[in-house]
């Protein structure tokens, strides 16, 4: 009866240690997939700071204020308040960016955070946006980053490269409503 006992305890007792490490490590990640999950862009767009959604996605993100901004560094977003304190336009960082954490949520248009430019105006041609997925406007407003507008969209995609460069990869995307 001891020699059963000691030969069923054993991967009894290996079980048990390997149920223990991975309930911890699930628990360890939750409140990074929490947050991650409620870095969703959209749901804020248009809303005031006092919007349940919108300060619940502050508070778990931790955003800072600073002036016009509510900047959540974990999530790779900066929301841009407009006079009312309205949420105007959203900033997904999606390379480790100015201080950001890389955005990890979904991209408007199925875009990828390593498309190039080439790659950007295929997409968007694909799904009717801009002028055969060419923009409307461009801009290199810090002469470091090029700017490409599609206003019928809200969208600006910002590049990292100063010209329309084939190669340049996104450096991030503003959404606005």
């Amino acid at each position: 009866m001891n020699k059963f006992f000691k030969t069923f305890s054993v991967p009894a007792l290996m079980t048990l240690f390997i149920t223990a490490c991975l309930a911890q490590s699930v628990q360890a990640e939750s409140p990074k997939a929490d947050r991650m999950a409620t870095a969703r862009y959209q749901a804020g767009l248009g809303k005031s700071l006092n919007d349940k959604e919108v300060a619940d996605f502050i508070a778990n993100n931790r955003c800072v204020s600073a002036t016009q901004f509510q900047l959540c560094t974990e999530a790779g977003i900066a929301l841009w308040l407009d006079t009312d304190q309205s949420v105007k336009t959203v900033y997904l960082y999606l390379n480790s960016a100015d201080g950001f954490a890389a955005y990890k949520g979904e991209l408007p248009f199925g875009l990828k955070f390593y498309d190039n430019l080439g790659a950007v105006e295929y997409k968007l041609k694909k799904r009717g946006v801009g002028n055969a997925g060419l923009p409307d406007a461009t801009a290199t407003p810090d002469r470091l980053h090029y700017w490409a507008t599609y206003k019928q969209v809200g969208v600006t995609i910002i590049y990292n490269a100063p010209s329309p460069d084939e190669d340049a990869t996104i450096h991030s995307i503003l959404v606005g409503k």
